[in-house]
C-alpha cells in the first residue's frame, strides 16, 4: 500500500473534523444571536439577566429567609458572591438540558429531506450555555475584586471547569434529544427533574453544612464538584484538585460516550417516528 494511499483516507478526516468543527461553531453562534435578536437592550441582557436573578435569590434567602453563608461575612454581598457562584453553574445545567429533549423533534427538515449529523445539535444549548456561564463567572470574579476579595492565581483556571462541563452537557443532551423522538412525555420529566436538582445541588448552602451522609449522597451529583470548586478557588484561595478536575473530565467523557452510543443505536427510527 502506497504513503499516498493511506493519507488520503487521514486528510479526508481531517477535512470531516474541521467541517464538524465548523458547523457546530455556526449552530452556536446563531443560536446565541437569536436569543437577543429583536430586543431592545440586546446583548447587554446576557450581564442584566444572571445580576436580576441574583438580586432576587439574595433578597430571598438573605432578608426574607434570613438564611446566612457558614464561613462568609454577615453582608449581604459576601452572601450574594457565595450563591451567585452556585447559580451560574446550575443555570448553564438548566437553560442546556431543559432545551435538550426537543432538539430532534424541532427539526424534521434535517431529519427526512437532509443528509445532516444530528449529533452536532447539542453543541448549539451547549455552547449558549457556556458561553453565558463565562460572562456570568467575568462578572463573579469583577464585583468579588471589587468587594476586596483578594485576586488569586486560581482564578485564571476557572475556564478549565468548561471542558467536563462541555462534554457532560453534550453527552446528556444528546442521550435526552434521542429518547425524546420517542418518549414525547420526557421535556415534562426533565423540568421535574431540574427542580429537585436545583435543591441536590450546594447552591443554597454549602456541602461542608450537610450531615456525612448527605455528603456523600450529593457528592455523586457532578454539579456538585463544580460548585465547589469555583468557590473553593474563588474564595478559599485553595490549591486546585488535580485529581478531582480528572475524575470529573473522565465522567463527563463516559456520559458523553454514553449519549452517542445510545443516539447511534436509534438513529435509525428517527424518520419513522416524526
Amino acid at each position: 500500500m502506497s504513503a499516498t494511499s493511506i493519507a488520503e483516507p487521514v486528510q479526508a478526516q481531517q477535512q470531516s473534523l474541521r467541517y464538524f468543527g465548523w458547523l457546530s461553531f455556526q449552530l452556536a453562534r446563531r443560536d446565541i444571536e437569536v436569543r437577543y435578536r429583536g430586543t431592545s437592550l440586546g446583548w447587554l441582557w446576557a450581564f442584566l439577566a444572571p445580576l436580576l436573578m441574583l438580586g432576587v435569590y439574595t433578597l430571598a434567602f438573605k432578608y426574607i429567609f434570613k438564611v446566612r453563608w457558614p464561613g462568609a461575612g454577615d453582608s449581604p454581598i459576601d452572601f450574594a458572591l457565595h450563591l451567585f457562584a452556585g447559580l451560574l453553574i446550575f443555570q448553564a445545567m438548566a437553560e442546556c438540558w431543559g432545551r435538550s429533549s426537543r432538539l430532534i423533534i424541532e427539526q424534521p427538515h434535517l431529519v427526512k429531506k437532509v443528509v445532516f449529523p444530528l449529533a452536532l445539535l447539542p453543541w448549539a444549548p451547549v455552547v449558549n450555555a457556556l458561553f453565558h456561564a463565562g460572562i456570568s463567572m467575568l462578572l463573579l470574579l469583577t464585583v468579588a475584586a471589587f468587594w476586596g476579595v483578594q485576586p488569586q492565581w486560581q482564578w485564571l483556571l476557572l475556564p478549565l471547569l468548561l471542558l467536563p462541563m462541555a462534554l457532560l452537557f453534550w453527552g446528556v443532551c444528546l442521550l435526552l434529544a434521542s429518547l425524546g423522538v420517542f418518549m414525547r412525555d420526557l421535556p415534562q420529566v426533565v423540568t421535574l427533574i431540574i427542580g429537585l436538582l436545583q435543591f441536590l445541588s450546594p447552591v443554597f448552602y454549602p456541602v461542608s453544612a450537610l450531615p456525612p451522609l448527605v455528603q456523600t449522597i450529593i457528592g455523586w451529583n457532578p454539579l456538585t464538584v463544580w460548585i465547589e470548586q469555583v468557590r473553593s478557588w474563588v474564595f478559599g484561595g485553595h490549591q486546585p484538585s488535580l485529581l478531582m478536575w480528572g475524575q470529573s473530565l473522565l465522567v463527563s467523557l463516559l456520559m458523553a460516550l454514553l449519549g452517542y452510543a445510545l443516539y447511534r443505536r436509534v438513529r435509525a427510527g428517527f424518520a419513522d417516528v416524526i
